[in-house]
């Protein structure tokens, strides 16, 4: 049993069963042939996350030519000009501005704008925070202008960045062997996150685009609040979910999670994965998370979508997590260890964890040779729009020329821009425009 942190008790899966493929799709519509190196073949290092993103310690100081602390708003870019943006902010009375951010894994810098002066690049260092490997941004910056500098009351970040959609992409036959074309739920998202001006995130605002559904089964789609730093609090203290304007209850669990989409099928009845069919518009799901009390990230919350999760085919407690992610409280820990399943039984009884410790590294929701069930794709380069996920069928690691690389060497880290595509594996009808032009 493979597992992050070597300090955690070992388990042993006992038995293996092999369910009926649960993703059955129309094997008559002409699609690429499969190739016969691909996703399986590869060799997984351990501990590798499949994220594409990285937690990013912001420490910066904002100071006069006196070496004096200076209250001041700005703004943080990709580059400047023509970057994208990740974030707004207003340095404290003692100039600082501290934080936790989320930043696409292949930057190495930003670029901080303050009004009327030259932008300042700031190079990331690295650093760990609760046990988790992280990009550090620490300068200190001197304001130019003595004059006083416009402040704001609320300021925001932008998720993977301003205008900007990451994608969630799911197999949905856990705990059996997936195809790996990883389009059975695809979820585009842009999220913003408001903040006080104690840099705590008073609302959250999620505009989720559905945009293939390549299996038949009735799927749903949930977050939840539990954090792989902690089961046992803190949670957020949440004043209401609403989803395109209809307030969602909270699930019966022992923290919150709330379900987005009820029955993917209902909204997307048809795949968006075979080429030779009609492709049929995304639908919006416009989600608004209001706390009661103001939150940190990276404490009570975890920017930009909290742990999201699919229900496969309305079966509550068959839920699929991003790897390394913990399940809720409903999930039903008898399909651990089925199929090709090699999670650790310990992460899916909440009973474990009511001391409230620390908890990072569980190896959930991946098969013994590293293989995930789902990935997050932090699509935040300043050029494409949104990611292609591949057509039916076809291994994403046939479609993608440096996921390999990626995988094995940790080289690309920007495996799925254009510029490794190959074209004929792709799914490549999205909206035109894409979302919010």
């Amino acid at each position: 049993m493979k597992k992050f942190n070597p300090i955690l008790i070992f388990a042993v899966i006992t038995a293996l069963f092999f369910l009926s493929q649960a993703c059955k799709k129309n094997v008559d519509s002409p699609t690429p042939n499969p190739s016969e190196q691909g996703f399986e073949t590869l060799q997984v290092p351990e501990n590798f996350t499949w994220l594409t993103s990285t937690p990013l310690k912001i420490d910066l100081k904002f100071v006069d030519q006196n070496q004096n602390p200076v209250v001041t708003s700005f703004e943080v870019y990709s580059k400047f000009p023509d970057g994208v943006k990740f974030m707004t902010g207003t340095s404290k009375s003692d100039g600082s501005y501290a934080k936790m951010y989320q930043i696409a894994t292949y930057r190495t810098s930003f670029f901080v704008v303050i009004p009327g002066q030259d932008p300042v690049e700031v190079i990331f260092g690295e650093t760990e925070v609760n046990e988790i490997s992280a990009y550090e941004a620490k300068a200190t910056i001197t304001v130019e202008s003595l004059s006083p500098k416009s402040t704001a009351a609320e300021t925001y970040e932008f998720y993977p960045a301003e205008g900007k959609y990451g994608t969630l992409c799911f197999e949905d036959n856990w705990p059996s062997e997936a195809d790996y074309d990883f389009n059975d739920v695809v979820i585009d998202y842009n999220v913003i996150a408001t903040l006080n001006d104690d840099f705590l995130v008073t609302k959250i605002n999620m505009q989720l685009f559905l945009r293939a559904s390549g299996a038949n089964n009735h799927n749903g789609f949930g977050i939840s609040f539990k954090h792989s730093w902690s089961y046992d609090g803190p949670y957020a203290d949440i004043a209401s979910v609403t989803v395109n304007g209809t307030p969602v209850t909270a699930e019966a669990t022992d923290y919150p999670s709330f379900i987005i989409i009820d029955d993917i099928e209902t909204w997307q009845p048809t795949y968006n994965s075979f080429m030779n069919q009609a492709f049929v518009a995304p639908t919006e799901f416009n989600v608004e998370i209001v706390l009661n009390t103001p939150a940190e990230n990276w404490w009570e919350l975890s920017l930009p979508l909290q742990n999201p999760f699919i229900i496969v085919n309305q079966e509550r407690g068959r839920e699929i997590h991003l790897p390394w992610h913990l399940p809720t409280s409903l999930a039903d820990a008898s399909y651990v260890g089925k199929g090709v399943d090699a999670s650790d039984p310990y992460a899916f009884d909440p009973s474990n964890f009511k001391a409230g410790q620390v908890v990072v590294g569980y190896y959930t929701y991946m098969t013994e040779e590293g293989f995930p069930w789902a990935m997050d794709i932090y699509m935040d380069n300043d050029d494409e729009d949104l990611f292609l996920y591949p057509v039916e069928f076809t291994d994403i690691a046939n479609a993608y020329t440096s996921f390999e690389g990626w995988v094995e060497e940790s080289d690309p880290w920007e495996w799925y821009l254009p510029e490794y595509r190959v074209v004929d594996s792709i799914y490549t009808k999205i909206p035109e425009p894409p979302y919010g032009e």
